[in-house]
């Protein structure tokens, strides 16, 4: 009976380990997840065939043909009527886009524009009231301090309805990457 007593924490302990676990990483990610969305796409690829696999010309002619493909991603909601942030390789080339919120809730999305050289692309749904992300200034980084991100990695989204996350820290600020227009 004793060594229960012991291994068991008195309640003043228990809430304060429950308090402890409730982090800046832990509170960003309830605040902001509403916010991140999982992104569906079915594009148009061309891939170049082998032109000796066709008996006739034999590589005279260059041949490609065009198949669907399924591609996803994830983006953030950064204003309330629907406007979304993703990456140009998410969306680039796409026939149909569907966005699901937290909790399954899907959409017909429509590309509204890309930066090829940045790979961001904005899409756009059509509700109001939407959960949305305010976006910091990266002028205010510093080095060292800690980092999250949210996504749909192997499309996981589908099947949660939620976003993963994992953390990290700013690495550098004011890199030069060499983007040239």
């Amino acid at each position: 009976v004793l060594i229960c007593q012991l291994a068991t924490p008195p309640v003043a302990q228990q809430e304060d380990i429950d308090k402890s676990r409730q982090t800046a990483i832990t509170y960003s990610i309830e605040k902001i997840s509403n916010s991140v969305v999982g992104i569906n796409v079915t594009q148009l690829k061309k891939q170049q065939v082998n032109p000796f696999f066709d008996p006739f010309w034999g590589g005279f002619f260059p041949y490609t043909r065009t198949f669907k493909m399924e591609n996803m991603g994830s983006g953030v909601l950064v204003s309330p009527d629907g406007y979304i942030v993703t990456n140009t390789h998410v969306v680039d080339n796409a026939m149909e886009i569907v966005v699901t919120l937290k909790g399954g809730k899907s959409y017909d999305a429509q590309l509204v524009g890309v930066d090829n050289l940045t790979d961001i692309a904005l899409v756009k749904i059509d509700d109001n009231n939407l959960p949305f992300a305010v976006l910091g200034d990266s002028d205010q980084l510093i080095v060292g301090e800690w980092a999250i991100a949210l996504g749909n990695p192997l499309g996981l989204f589908d099947v949660n309805h939620q976003p993963t996350a994992t953390a990290g820290i700013i690495s550098g600020i004011e890199m030069d990457f060499g983007l040239k227009e």
